[in-house]
């Protein structure tokens, strides 16, 4: 019987543990998009230059100088993006999530001894643990990867900037990737009608030789987000937050005479507020200001790593509105204003003291914006130092079917030059760039159109044709002014 009992308890210790599971969701969903781009690089592709630093140099350069990413003038391609993600609720006040992704063009598979293509690699795209009522009622934590995505992505979208991933979509359309996810913690205070969000999670990680490297050379985001949902006939909610990213020595370090480190590293505080509100049935309005405060580090006269002091500021105002007419067709206008400021300087250092401006950067960086996903202009400009008017309408000529126009106007804050003071950056699908060539002191970035046509076969299933042309401003020579152009057309299913 001893033995028996000693026997039963070895069994029990070597058993693997498993936590109860109460109920298993799993859903997904998979998007098959032909993708026609024509004329991304407007005309003619100016090619660009590095510093000694890794920084974009100014214009013109030298011979030995030249780096010539290629601009994409015409891009066919099919791609499917795959998601799957599987929630389970182990007991009351615990559940973990856990997605997958792929994302690839069709039989692109990595070919052995080559670096072009993508391949079918899986992405873990969430894997994170929730516990809600942990310590006390209000407070909800979640760890692990997860999505962060606070207002309208002016500032913290769902990944990183937009228009820039990587992954396998990073040389082929790195602006339509679904990979949003950062490696986290978030705390949530529920107090309704007040939500306090207190998270963060890494940038980036360097890693060197295997293991990670310092915490001097890593980029960390923190925020707290505050939203409160006032009980007024107007549901206006009110969101106010502060964000900061702390990124270490990893870009551009640059040394002294005995070796030692001296890059300053790049700090980054956001305050902002926004307001959301409907005065009138059926209309909706916006309104959102943020500054950017911190400091920007530059190269000196000397050779080292100088300072500049942040003092950026961006503002946007949205508002919808269903018109009330002709029920039957949900006829809906829309309107938006976005301005995020510039630097007629950007690209210059403290070398270039003739600049009185050099110790101040104005420019707005993207943080992790989520703006004008979809759109050319989104693709090939990064959201700095521009104003971006647009309107809209959608209608349903029939049911199930929706039709939307926006026309979008671009015009930058500073005026972009190919002096070396401030040229214009363009980034293309395939994670490439290109300096096109622009007219000094012209503003008029250019015009964009989009027309975009849904049709809801089933519940699960959508069709989606997106057409688009964006026309050059004034603020381009005759040898970028072409005409860009897009066409996706898209089929999703989610289950």
């Amino acid at each position: 019987m001893k033995k028996l009992l000693v026997a039963a308890l070895m069994v029990l210790i070597a058993s693997p543990a498993f936590a109860a599971i109460q109920n298993v969701k799993v859903s997904g969903d998979i998007t098959s998009t032909f993708l026609d781009r024509n004329t991304f690089d407007l005309g003619e592709t100016k090619v660009g230059a590095f510093n000694a630093s890794g920084g974009l140099q100014g214009l013109p350069l030298g011979v030995g100088d030249y780096f010539a990413p290629i601009g994409l003038k015409k891009q066919n391609v099919f791609i499917t993006q795959t998601r799957l993600r599987v929630d389970a609720d182990l007991s009351d006040n615990v559940s973990t999530t856990v997605g997958l992704i792929n994302e690839r063009a069709w039989n692109a598979e990595q070919q052995v001894g080559t670096n072009t293509g993508t391949d079918t690699n899986v992405q873990l795209y969430l894997a994170s643990l929730t516990l809600r009522e942990f310590l006390y009622s209000p407070l909800t934590v979640t760890i692990g990867r997860q999505v962060f995505n606070y207002g309208n992505g002016l500032i913290l979208g769902d990944g990183g900037v937009n228009n820039l991933a990587t992954g396998n979509l990073a040389s082929i359309a790195q602006d339509l990737t679904m990979r949003t996810s950062y490696d986290g913690i978030k705390a949530i205070l529920d107090y309704k009608p007040l939500t306090i969000d207190m998270f963060y999670f890494k940038n980036q990680q360097n890693i060197l030789n295997g293991n990670p490297a310092s915490d001097s050379s890593s980029s960390d985001v923190y925020g707290i987000n505050a939203n409160y949902q006032l009980s007024d006939p107007m549901s206006t909610v009110v969101e106010g937050y502060l964000f900061s990213r702390l990124d270490g020595h990893s870009n551009g370090a640059a040394f002294n005479a005995a070796g030692v480190t001296v890059d300053k590293g790049d700090t980054l505080f956001v305050p902002g507020l926004r307001v959301s509100t409907n005065p009138i049935k059926g209309l909706n309005t916006q309104a959102e200001l943020a500054w950017q405060l911190g400091n920007h580090p530059v190269v000196g006269s000397t050779g080292i790593q100088e300072s500049e002091r942040r003092n950026a500021m961006a503002a946007q105002f949205l508002a919808s509105y269903s018109i009330p007419v002709m029920d039957k067709y949900k006829p809906t206008v829309n309107a938006a204003y976005t301005y995020v400021s510039g630097d007629k300087n950007a690209l210059q250092d403290y070398a270039g003291n003739h600049v009185k401006s050099a110790k101040t950067y104005t420019a707005w960086d993207p943080f992790n914006e989520a703006q004008g996903s979809g759109t050319i202009y989104n693709t090939l400009f990064s959201l700095t130092n521009m104003s971006i008017v647009s309107v809209g309408a959608s209608v349903n000529p029939l049911e199930d079917v929706t039709l939307a126009g926006t026309w979008s106007g671009l015009w930058s804050s500073q005026a972009y030059d190919s002096k070396g003071e401030n040229p214009l950056v363009l980034v293309q699908p395939d994670g490439g760039f290109i300096i096109p060539q622009t007219k000094h002191k012209e503003t008029t970035l250019g015009n964009e159109y989009d027309v975009n046509l849904t049709y809801n076969y089933t519940e699960d299933v959508t069709f989606g044709v997106s057409l688009g042309w964006f026309i050059p401003g004034d603020a381009f020579s005759s040898n970028n002014n072409n005409v860009a152009q897009q066409a996706l057309a898209n089929v999703a299913v989610k289950f």
